[in-house]
This record gives structure tokens, sequence and C-alpha cells, in this order.
């Protein structure tokens, strides 16, 4: 049966509320001390108390984008301590090398992953269709960002004091070293690549690029007996309202 034309409108305006752009503007502020901040090709975010924490760099030449945001705000590149990295994949990790040369803060990243970026070689192809991987390598070489320096080698259950609390939650199955980072404090998690949020929908990470789809599932079922209201991802608008209802929803209707 058709919908009355209003009820098609409402429907309509409510999609449109959901996709349209959000302003162009270096950074926004998701909850209060938390900013999500317009990298190359990702996003990146700022935990801002008396020291600042960066989690993820975007792809290479994203580095001056986040010191925009930093300075945008008051603040100075002496200010960030920690700067963690949800995975290792080039648009999370690709600015990290430029930033350092910057910043004077120490590098995180899963332990599973961290002898990928603390190396002289490329960083690994991340598509796992074996075409797009062959047919995409000579641009992956041509744009690799070096080098980086990791200083602490994260593990599930690592706690630093950003926002009153955040935790180092294990999610593999995008790549074997993914985490999310969750401020009980806050209501606020983080998942990186572990989810995305397409059409007002949640869904498996992208299966191009993950390596391990039924693992990726059992991660999401992880993250669905957390507690947060708050959910912020890497490529879409986060969720800031009775997030952990809607995780555990897709978290039941996913196969076991």
């Amino acid at each position: 049966m058709n919908r009355p034309p209003e009820t098609r409108r409402a429907a309509w305006h409510e999609r449109w509320q959901e996709l349209r752009p959000e302003p162009l503007r270096p950074f926004v502020e998701v909850v209060p001390g938390l900013y999500q901040v317009r990298t190359r090709a990702s996003r990146a975010y700022l935990a801002v108390e008396e020291r600042i924490t960066v989690i993820d760099t975007g792809a290479p030449g994203s580095g001056e984008r986040i010191l925009e945001a930093i300075r945008e705000l008051g603040r100075s590149p002496d200010d960030v301590a920690d700067i963690i990295i949800t995975h290792g994949h080039l648009d999370h990790v690709g600015g990290l090398p430029e930033l350092q040369r910057r910043v004077p803060a120490r590098a995180g990243i899963h332990l599973a992953e961290a002898h990928h970026i603390d190396s002289d070689d490329p960083l690994p192809n991340p598509f796992t269709h074996p075409l797009l991987a062959r047919i995409c390598e000579p641009y992956l070489q041509w744009v690799d960002p070096g080098r980086a320096r990791i200083d602490v080698y994260l593990r599930d259950g690592d706690e630093f004091p950003a926002l009153g609390g955040m935790r180092i939650v294990h999610v593999p199955g995008h790549t074997p070293g993914s985490i999310a980072l969750h401020f009980e404090e806050r209501g606020v998690l983080i998942v990186g690549d572990a989810m995305q949020y397409r059409f007002g929908r949640l869904m498996l990470p992208h299966r191009l690029f993950t390596q391990d789809m039924a693992q990726a599932a059992a991660s999401i079922r992880r993250l669905a007996e957390l507690d947060f209201d708050t959910l912020c991802f890497s490529h879409f608008r986060p969720i800031v309202c009775d997030a952990d209802l809607r995780v555990r929803e897709f978290a039941r209707a996913l196969p076991a």
C-alpha cells in the first residue's frame, strides 16, 4: 500500500538529515572534549583535556590538518601526549611519520601490527581481492608514508587517562590488530573501521579491505556487550544517542 505524500516527504526529510554533508569545518565537537577532524581519506579524533590524545592520523598529508585543528582549539603540538592508531591501513597511519616530525608524543598501535609500521618495508596491501591488490600495488608503493616510530605496543585492556579513562578493546577481523577505544565515563566508543554506518544502518566492515569477516562479526558481538551512548567511526558520521542499543540489535542479526 502506498504511503500518503506527507509520510513519504517526512521519510525523505529524515533520510536527508542523515545523509547531508556536514559543514566544511576542519573539526567538529562530538561530545565535550572529543573532536572529529577531517583528514585525507578518513577522520581522526582529538581527546582534549590538559593533554591531548590523537586517535588515527589519516592518509599521507593529513598531519597539517590535525595540527591546524589543535591550533584552532588554542592548543600547541607540545600538548599532545599520545597518538593512538586503530589499525595499520594507509588511511589511518599514513599521516603518522609527518606528525611525528612536529609532535613530541609517543605513538601506539596493537602489537599484532606494530612491526608493519616500524619498518622500512611498505605497508601491507589492504585489498583482499587479488586482482584489485595487484592493480593498486604501484599506487600504494608510490604513496607509502615510510617508517614511523612505535613507542607503545597496545594490548586488549590497556588503559589511558584520556577523558576520564580510555580502554583499548581488541577487535580483530578488519585487520589482525584492529582496536576500538572505549571511554566508559563519557559513554563513547570509537570503532575505527570495525563497523560501517551507511544510509542509517550499521554494517560489517567493507569486504574488500577486511581480512576475516567471521572474526569481524565476533568482534562486533563483543562490542555489543559494552555500555556507551555515542558511537564514532572513521569514515561516517557518529551515532550520538542510544548507540549501544543499535549495536546490540545489529549484533543479534549477525550470523553465528
